[in-house]
């Protein structure tokens, strides 16, 4: 049966489902092919993935709404710190990012910005003392609470260096090691010091924007709010305060 068919069969028999599960999906297939082999099912499964007509939510969880994976380009300051550690430190585990990257999500755009710079807890004060030595301004070591409302709410450049969460979900643009959108969300969300100006009712619009416009692996998302300790919180959270979908936040 030619796949063009199966194809628009599977868009109407999920066309009004937020998302499916991979067991459904299977069902479905086995209707047009009733000795389908596990084998030829996940080699149809990365078909429809290549082809943008399914993605992925979370393990085993699809949708038929194709969304763009989140890529971040990096800010000029964040290039010249990643091609400056990178020189000094070629095997340093770490992530680059800055927060003017989250104004795409907003309601109300801050005036100011910060690079935030993590690297691996044994590796902090050595970078520290590397970026002051290479005569970066406005350079802070973890700020606490005073340090942030006092200093960085009025730097227009501040660069933030704090630890590197181990197996935090990151991903390379243009060779830099930034952040994804899982992490993004995570860090949002527990991180209410160095991350204050983006918390109440503006957190609730980022995150429904975010789930609105990108591709977001819940599955990645909330190993890595386990990791931070707040899985059940920011559960609860998205179950409450956000759109999205209760099959993924209860899967």
């Amino acid at each position: 049966m030619a796949t063009e068919f199966i194809i628009e069969q599977l868009k109407k028999k999920f066309k009004n489902r937020e998302s499916f599960s991979r067991s459904e999906l299977f069902a479905f297939y086995q209707k047009f092919e009733p000795d389908l082999k596990e084998t030829t099912f996940r080699w149809r499964i990365y078909d429809l993935k290549q082809k943008k007509i399914i993605s992925s939510l979370a393990v085993g969880v699809f949708s038929l709404k194709y969304k763009p994976n989140f890529k971040p380009q990096a800010e000029d300051t964040a290039t010249k710190i990643f091609n400056k550690l990178q020189k000094q430190f070629p095997d340093l585990k770490y992530c680059i990012w800055s927060t003017k990257i989250i104004n795409e999500f907003m309601l109300h755009i801050p005036g100011t910005f910060t690079t935030i710079i993590e690297v691996e807890n044994d590796a902090l004060e050595p970078a520290f003392d590397f970026l002051k030595e290479s005569n970066f301004k406005n350079l802070y070591f973890e700020p606490q609470a005073k340090e942030m409302e006092r200093y960085l709410s009025t730097t227009e450049n501040g660069i933030i260096l704090q630890s590197l969460v181990s197996k935090a979900p990151l991903q390379k643009v243009n060779k830099v090691a930034t952040i994804t959108i899982e992490k993004l969300i995570v860090d949002l969300y527990c991180d209410k010091t160095v991350l204050n100006t983006y918390q109440g009712t503006e957190l609730i619009h980022i995150i429904n924007n975010a789930y609105n416009r990108y591709a977001i692996d819940f599955t990645k998302l909330f190993s890595y709010a386990k990791r931070r300790g707040k899985e059940q919180d920011i559960k609860e959270f998205f179950s409450k305060k956000t759109n999205i979908s209760k099959t993924l936040i209860n899967d």
